[in-house]
């Protein structure tokens, strides 16, 4: 076999390496002295690269944790495994277990099975610029993709403080939007006014159900489920009709040394934000629910043995277990999920949180002051709540493209209007001359009615 040639080659200093280019291929390849084995041979690393300049940077980083004595430390790990103990380490306790459970998942779908069993030197900005292409690709949201891009940037940042890399590569690598085809599988989308009437027929047949209140609240209050789920009845006043949001329910997760969870444990913790602890008035159908619920719980608890707790005190959850504990997100959601099932109604799309953006939607068909809904959703920036949870139904598009359509008809019919009393006055001698006054009197009522209709319409127009 025939030996690569080399068709040009220079030497570094000490720990500087040498570079040479391939004639075979006309690749660059680099190579440095790493160590001394114990037969007192030299250990060499080689790199390869598309640039003299890409080689010659990718040895200057060898050099560099030689000189800092971090080579030999990370030699043996994969970029996968110098990431995962990072995340383990620093990332974990800096993050709700939630949000920590979310960065796991993302390491280990996007990251790791791209470029996991690297080494961090070979990790560079077109390497992950292909990462990022990949998840564009397969038809990520551009949120996703932005989210793990940020996420090796500040490992990155980690290894450059600790002298594993020189420069942080994802800088320059580029996330463009992409043209996502949104459909009704889309995650936490608003109710269409159509869907809304169905779910609310299937809710009103179930009556002695937790799932209508709980819904009512979500739909028409704009609760999170998790504070929903840890309201209690002293923070409900049927007199004043208000609701008093203070907790929500989270989870205590426990991971194990690859990040996968062990344990979760429900407990009532604080709202998501301090600006989420809001008392705000309700409307009538949510009044009239909980009270509904009220009733009927004093029922279950006269008449099932299997209920052991007082479920109308002051203290008690509102949507408790028959013991009186709190019920968890997942547990919720399953029964949910059976309900849906029942009534037919799994294809729509409809999650507890789609049903709080629901409630925003329609506070925003009414018009209603962005500044005031923020108020009642417990956003900490109104930004949130307009670019958020304000999406606009395709129907009511329609409806205002269908108002356009008749205010151009009406320009149109003025226009008409225009031209047709400037061929009046034209040719009025020789119109009226043709006609007795009883016609022409016919005519100019007509004409006076169907200008005074037209205007009527447009005034009614501009009051919609």
């Amino acid at each position: 076999m025939a030996k690569n040639k080399v068709l040009t080659k220079t030497r570094g200093a000490n720990n500087e390496g040498s570079i040479f280019r391939r004639s075979s291929d006309n690749r660059w390849v680099g190579s440095i002295t790493t160590g001394i084995n114990e037969n007192g041979k030299q250990i060499k690393k080689v790199v390869y690269g598309r640039t003299r300049a890409e080689v010659s940077k990718k040895l200057l980083e060898i050099s560099g944790r030689i000189r800092s004595n971090s080579y030999e430390m990370i030699e043996g790990q994969t970029f996968g495994e110098l990431m995962n103990e990072w995340l383990m380490v620093f990332k974990k306790s800096a993050v709700t277990p939630r949000t920590f459970e979310g960065i796991i998942r993302n390491f280990k779908l996007h990251i790791q099975p791209q470029i996991g069993n690297m080494k961090i030197y070979e990790v560079d900005t077109y390497v992950v610029q292909k990462v990022m292409n990949n998840m564009i690709d397969q038809d990520y949201s551009v949120n996703t993709i932005k989210k793990n891009k940020h996420l090796l940037a500040q490992f990155f940042e980690y290894a450059i403080d600790n002298k594993w890399v020189t420069q942080n590569p994802v800088y320059k690598v580029k996330v463009r939007a992409h043209d996502k085809v949104h459909t009704n599988s889309d995650k936490y989308k608003a109710l269409t006014p159509e869907i809304r009437v169905k779910f609310l027929e299937a809710l009103a047949k179930d009556d002695g159900n937790f799932i209508k209140p709980l819904c009512i609240c979500l739909m028409f209050g704009g609760l999170r489920i998790g504070e929903a789920l840890a309201l209690k009845w002293e923070n409900v006043n049927f007199e004043n009709k208000t609701l008093k949001v203070e907790r929500a329910i989270t989870q205590i997760l426990k991971f194990d040394n690859d990040g996968k969870v062990i344990s979760r444990v429900t407990v009532i913790a604080g709202t998501k934000t301090a600006c989420s602890v809001r008392e705000i008035p309700i409307a009538d159908i949510v009044v009239e629910t909980l009270q509904r619920w009220r009733e009927k719980q004093i029922e279950r608890q006269n008449t099932n043995p299997d209920v052991t707790a007082d479920l109308t005190a002051k203290n008690a959850f509102i949507f408790a277990n028959d013991d009186g504990s709190v019920r968890t997100y997942f547990g919720s959601r399953k029964i949910f999920d059976g309900w849906k099932k029942r009534h037919k109604l799994t294809n729509y799309n409809i999650h507890f949180h789609g049903l709080r953006h629901t409630f925003s939607n329609m506070l925003f068909e009414m018009n209603e002051n962005p500044k005031v809904i923020q108020q009642l959703l417990g956003h900490r920036d109104v930004k949130t709540t307009i670019t958020v949870y304000n999406s606009v139904d395709s129907e009511y598009i329609r409806q205002t493209t269908d108002k356009f359509n008749e205010r151009v008809k009406e320009d149109q019919m003025l226009l008409n209007d225009k031209k047709r009393e400037e061929i009046l006055e034209q040719r009025k001698d020789e119109f009226v001359a043709d006609m007795d006054d009883d016609e022409f009197d016919e005519i100019l009522t007509k004409l006076l009615e169907e200008r005074k209709e037209r205007k009527r319409r447009r005034e009614r127009d501009m009051e919609m």
